[in-house]
C-alpha cells in the first residue's frame, strides 16, 4: 500500500483520537461530581467539625464514601487526554511560542498528581473507619487540604493557555480570545485557595465559598469550555488541510 493510500485513513484516525480525548471531558466531570455528591462531599463536612463528628461521617454508610470516590477517581482520568489535545492544539499557534504549550503541559501534569492523591487520601479515610477519630481527622484534612491548596499548577496552567490564546496573531486562531480571558478569570479566582490553612470557619476555610464553592464552579466551567475549544480546534485544524499530505499531523 502506497504512502498516499495511508495518508487519509491515517488523518481520520488522528483527528478521531484528538476529538474523543476532548469529547470525552464532559463525561467524566459528571461522574466525578457525581462521586463526590454520592460520598457525602458537596457540601463537604465543615473544616471546624470536631474528630468525633468526621470520624462518624465515615462510620456511617462507609460503602457510599468509598463507592463514591471511586466514582470520582474514574472522573478524573478525563484530564490527561484533555491536557494532550490542548498541548498538541497550542502547538499550532502561530507565531509559535511552544514554551507555552509545554509549561501548560508540564503544569497539567502536575495538576492531576492532586486530583488524584486527594481522592486516595479520603479512602484511606474511609478504608478503617473504626480507628481513632484523630486519624481520621487528619486524613480527612489532609484530603482537602491536598485537593485545594495546590492552586499553583493550576493557576500556571491557565496563565499560560491565556497568553497563547492571547498571543495567537494567526489568521485562524487556535483558541478564541475570550478562551484566553476566561483562563485569566480562572486564575485570579483560583488565587485565594492558598488562605484555607489559615481558616476553619468563613469563606477562606476549605468548605467555604471562596475556596469550595466558587473554585469548583469555576473549575466545571474551565473543563467544558476547554474541552469544547479544544474540540473546535481539532475540527478547524483538519478541516484547512489539503486531501493529500495529512499524515504530517498525526496526534
Amino acid at each position: 500500500m502506497t504512502q498516499t493510500a495511508i495518508a487519509p485513513t491515517y488523518s481520520i484516525v488522528s483527528k478521531r483520537v484528538q476529538l474523543a480525548c476532548a469529547g470525552c471531558v464532559p463525561v467524566g466531570m459528571v461522574t466525578f461530581i457525581a462521586g463526590f455528591f454520592i460520598a457525602g462531599y458537596i457540601p463537604p463536612p465543615p473544616a471546624y467539625d470536631t474528630p468525633q463528628q468526621i470520624a462518624e461521617f465515615y462510620r456511617h454508610d462507609t460503602n457510599t464514601v468509598r463507592f463514591g470516590l471511586l466514582l470520582a477517581l474514574i472522573g478524573f482520568a478525563v484530564w490527561g487526554p484533555l491536557i494532550a489535545v490542548i498541548t498538541r492544539q497550542m502547538l499550532r499557534i502561530k507565531p509559535r511560542h511552544n514554551v507555552l504549550a509545554y509549561v501548560q503541559l508540564g503544569s497539567g501534569v502536575a495538576a492531576w498528581q492532586f486530583l488524584l492523591v486527594p481522592v486516595l487520601l479520603l479512602t484511606t479515610a474511609a478504608f478503617r473507619p473504626e480507628r481513632s477519630p484523630e486519624i481520621t481527622q487528619a486524613l480527612h484534612d489532609l484530603g482537602w487540604i491536598f485537593l485545594f491548596m495546590p492552586f499553583t499548577p493550576f493557576v500556571v496552567q491557565s496563565l499560560s493557555i491565556a497568553l497563547a490564546a492571547l498571543l495567537d496573531f494567526g489568521p485562524r486562531p487556535v483558541f478564541a480570545r475570550w478562551v484566553g480571558y476566561l483562563n485569566l478569570l480562572e486564575f485570579v479566582l483560583f488565587l485565594p485557595v492558598g488562605l484555607l490553612t489559615f481558616f476553619k470557619t468563613g469563606p477562606f476555610a476549605y468548605h467555604g465559598i471562596l475556596v469550595f464553592w466558587v473554585p469548583l464552579a469555576v473549575f466545571c466551567v474551565w473543563l467544558l469550555v476547554m474541552s469544547w475549544a479544544s474540540y473546535r480546534a481539532v475540527l478547524d485544524e483538519y478541516a484547512q488541510l489539503p486531501a493529500s499530505g495529512q499524515e504530517a499531523n498525526g496526534a
